[in-house]
């Protein structure tokens, strides 16, 4: 995992170098998965996460990496057996601020990704985990997509709050075939924004003459 770290971050370095913004965000949130052919009913979960992207004033592309602080659970009906979806994603970023001055005003934002959902299935009995039936699941390439608000909170710190949906499908051992493992998710962040060069030089003007 740490190797796909690194890399993620490397690349964004590479691309930062000549960046006019660079954007760094950590974020939680709540999920709602929306699987199909698993479990009974839609279950909730909780995230953590960032995001590291750089480019022009408006749009920036990176990378970004999540993984599961609580996973969504599916209880067998009047038994003691539950099983919880673990899972980690790493992929690229792309991510547009619609705003006048996307470093220091409110902004609506447009995002959109792609990368490798990673996952294990854990299984329980009476709070014991089942070693023989707890096993790590395929990665499974996905895309998402989201739409949010930014607004600073004190000079180039942000809060952002938006809605983000994630594509992905994986095959499941017993099953047999592929199935549609896509989940929504609710999230909030702090973002810090920061601007260099001529657009940095060009905030400071419109700030100024306000």
């Amino acid at each position: 995992m740490m190797k796909q770290l690194t890399l993620i971050l490397a690349v964004c370095a590479c691309l930062q170098v000549n960046a006019q913004q660079l954007f760094f965000e950590a974020f939680s949130g709540y999920n709602m998965t929306a699987y199909e052919n698993f479990g009974e009913g839609n279950q909730g979960y909780v995230p953590m996460g960032f995001r590291l992207a750089g480019g022009l004033e408006h749009l920036q592309i990176g990378g970004e990496y999540r993984r599961n602080i609580s996973n969504p659970t599916f209880q067998i009906a009047d038994s003691p057996i539950r099983t919880e979806v673990e899972e980690t994603y790493y992929g690229a970023l792309l991510r547009g601020n619609l705003s006048t001055l996307p470093a220091y005003r409110f902004g609506l934002i447009i995002k959109a990704g792609a990368g490798y959902y990673q996952g294990r299935l854990l299984t329980y009995e009476n709070d014991l985990i089942i070693s023989e039936s707890s096993v790590d699941l395929d990665k499974a390439f996905g895309w998402n997509a989201g739409l949010g608000i930014s607004a600073p909170i004190a000079g180039l710190v942000h809060w952002e709050i938006g809605y983000q949906f994630n594509a992905v499908s994986r095959e499941i051992p017993g099953i047999g075939e592929k199935n549609n493992m896509s989940y929504h998710s609710f999230q909030l962040g702090l973002s810090l924004n920061l601007v260099f060069g001529n657009t940095a030089k060009r905030c400071r003007r419109v700030i100024s003459s306000k």
